[in-house]
């Protein structure tokens, strides 16, 4: 995907309402529950690209905040805040080519709707489209464990349930599910992302996964006092794993879980060891902390 640099927030311009970047025909006009879970071949993504200034994202963020609190679509979503995000987070709005907000992207932009929405219907419309599309016959089980002091360890096992090799890429996002961060009404976000732990291409032959050209088994612990989350708490934080189709970069499937139980032998480790995490956050990546 043809990535654009966000120079500054300026550019991130407030789309008048009722602005569309894809066209998503909605046959439901109304704001009824729409009970078709059971014709979902798989569990949609949605990824929201708001920022904390925007007037109409206020309505976005309620209308998804309501769709997925009543139950009626199998979908999970992300809430990413551009002004507020960190680099993981930002690059992933590159990557989705945002230039306006919001602007909210169904399994990876399979569908896409950009600026204010009268209703819920234009969103319910295109959970329900991407759910119902063809994908490929894919599983994903996640495990995350609270460690304590905001750290967790994550890990993802992907299942390819076709004969043919599944090439894609795989992401997990760490969210809260009440933010810290306000949107414009000074109402707190939902689900907003705080980072983007696990950002992986990976080959899938039958029931065994790894990157490509090596052995990986998707595990990453995740330190968030090292971004500046080392106060995020058990009960309100929550991972989301999406997998991703590598041609068309389209989600094919999604789980999300709630940190379990701490570990009983875990000991916090010395603020002097996360303070040279943040000043050499390479050594993240070398030690796989």
């Amino acid at each position: 995907m043809k990535k654009i640099l966000l120079g500054s927030i300026i550019a991130l311009m407030v789309l008048i309402p009722v602005v569309s970047a894809i066209d998503v025909s909605i046959e439901n006009k109304t704001e009824k529950p729409i009970s078709i879970m059971q014709d979902f071949t798989h569990t949609v993504f949605v990824e929201y690209g708001s920022l904390t200034t925007c007037p109409p994202c206020v309505t976005a963020s309620a209308q998804l905040y309501s769709i997925y609190n009543s139950g009626d679509l199998d979908f999970h979503y992300a809430t990413l805040v551009w002004d507020v995000a960190n680099g993981n987070v930002r690059s992933r709005l590159t990557e989705l080519e945002v230039v306006g907000v919001p602007d909210v992207f169904f399994d990876g932009g399979y569908k896409r709707i950009i600026g204010g929405q009268g209703s819920e219907a234009p969103y319910r419309g295109a959970i329900t489209l991407a759910g119902e599309r063809e994908v490929p016959d894919i599983d994903i089980a996640l495990d995350v464990t609270w460690l304590g002091g905001g750290k967790l360890k994550i890990e993802a096992t992907v299942t390819n349930n076709e004969v043919e090799e599944f090439n894609g890429n795989i992401r997990t996002y760490v969210v809260e599910k009440e933010s810290r961060w306000n949107d414009y009404s000074g109402k707190p976000y939902h689900y907003a992302a705080l980072d983007i732990p696990i950002d992986k291409s990976l080959a899938v032959v039958n029931t065994e996964a790894k990157p490509l050209g090596e052995s990986y088994t998707f595990s990453k612990t995740w330190r968030g006092s090292i971004y500046g989350f080392g106060d995020i708490t058990q009960d309100n934080t929550m991972v989301i794993v999406a997998v991703y189709d590598k041609e068309s970069d389209y989600v094919v499937q999604t789980a999300a879980a709630n940190p379990t139980g701490k570990i009983g032998n875990y000991r916090p480790i010395n603020i002097l060891f996360y303070k040279i995490f943040e000043r050499f956050q390479v050594l993240e990546q070398i030690l796989n902390l």
